[in-house]
């Protein structure tokens, strides 16, 4: 079963750890400056940041609120309020079994981000 392992969010910090049904972890990072971006990195043995498999920055998207745009990435209408990027994007993520059906369960909502941008 795919759970939450770490969760943090404040204002100095912002990140998550999620550990897939396939036993493979993941790191969520979400930093505000200098420009609102998303990073998720495959963990060694669950520990040690290991490889890059989904970056998100907001520069140049054309957005006035970069976080509800990121929120509005990994949530659909009928979703409950969600508040924080952060949370959006582990709602998305919990039902997948593997870091594979992660980048592809990303990569799709990125590619719907771009579609509804233009």
């Amino acid at each position: 079963m795919t759970k939450l392992i770490a969760y943090k969010n404040t204002d100095k910090v912002c990140f998550c750890q999620i550990k897939f049904r396939s036993r493979e972890r993941i790191l969520i990072s979400i930093a505000t400056a200098p420009e609102p971006s998303i990073k998720v990195i495959k963990l060694l043995a669950g520990v040690i940041p290991y490889k890059t498999i989904w970056e998100f920055n907001t520069a140049n998207k054309g957005r006035k609120d970069p976080h509800a745009g990121m929120i509005s990435m990994f949530t659909d209408k009928k979703a409950s309020e969600v508040n924080h990027p952060l949370d959006a994007i582990i709602l998305k993520l919990i039902p997948c079994r593997s870091c594979n059906e992660a980048v592809s369960v990303l990569r799709q909502a990125e590619q719907a981000y771009y579609f509804l941008s233009s």
